[in-house]
């Protein structure tokens, strides 16, 4: 997978920002072994960081602190969790993430992921399309605690401190929305390749005996 990367600065009048004011969001992606994003507070600098590939592990809270966006594809066949589910594994998912502090200074990371899966029609057991247009936001938070304190319309997010993989996070969403039992409907209908025979009727053992009394 290709990668092309923008990395700019702007700077704002002042003096630069103490030690203490930096704050640093790990990510990796291909084309990078490990880059530490390193943001002076926006007294002194706003960072902008622009990927068109997504990075393999995010750190939820320093990215939405430094407010970075990434766009790129996810191969339906890395979605391992996914696999049992579906009749096969061709394609590629597009993806969008935006991690951010909301008006409400919520750390929140909204994306979307747009494709097609091809899942199995429990019915028919043949290969049944299913069109992928999700949207989601999701509060990061640290403690249970935090999740209940979540306005409606959040989604939680649960971090350690430790880095998360991507592709975990794109296929919880997945998981999510795709349907529990798939059926073929309206004009996907199902095509059975037999029908059911109906079983010949077997003689009544006591036909005889209805015989005898008349």
């Amino acid at each position: 997978m290709k990668c092309q990367k923008s990395l700019f600065f702007y700077a704002k009048p002042g003096p630069l920002s103490s030690p203490g004011e930096v704050g640093v969001g790990w990510l990796t992606c291909p084309f990078f072994s490990m880059l530490a994003l390193t943001c002076w507070s926006t007294s002194r600098y706003d960072g902008a960081l622009m990927l068109d590939c997504l990075p393999e592990k995010i750190e939820p809270l320093g990215l939405s602190d430094a407010g970075r966006s990434f766009r790129g594809e996810v191969p339906v066949s890395k979605l391992l969790r996914l696999l049992p589910s579906l009749s096969s594994a061709d394609g590629v998912l597009k993806v969008q993430m935006t991690f951010c502090l909301d008006e409400r200074r919520i750390h929140t990371l909204r994306g979307t992921i747009e494709g097609s899966l091809s899942l199995v029609c429990q019915r028919c057991l043949k290969p049944l399309h299913f069109p992928l247009e999700l949207s989601f936001r999701l509060g990061i938070v640290t403690s249970e605690a935090d999740i209940d304190r979540l306005p409606q319309g959040y989604e939680p997010l649960l971090v350690s401190g430790e880095p998360l993989k991507t592709i975990d996070v794109v296929e919880d969403e997945i998981l999510l929305a795709i349907p529990a039992f798939p059926l073929h409907e309206g004009e996907q209908g199902c095509v059975m390749d037999y029908e059911n025979q109906r079983l010949p009727e077997k003689d009544n053992p006591f036909s005889v005996l209805e015989k005898l009394k008349s």
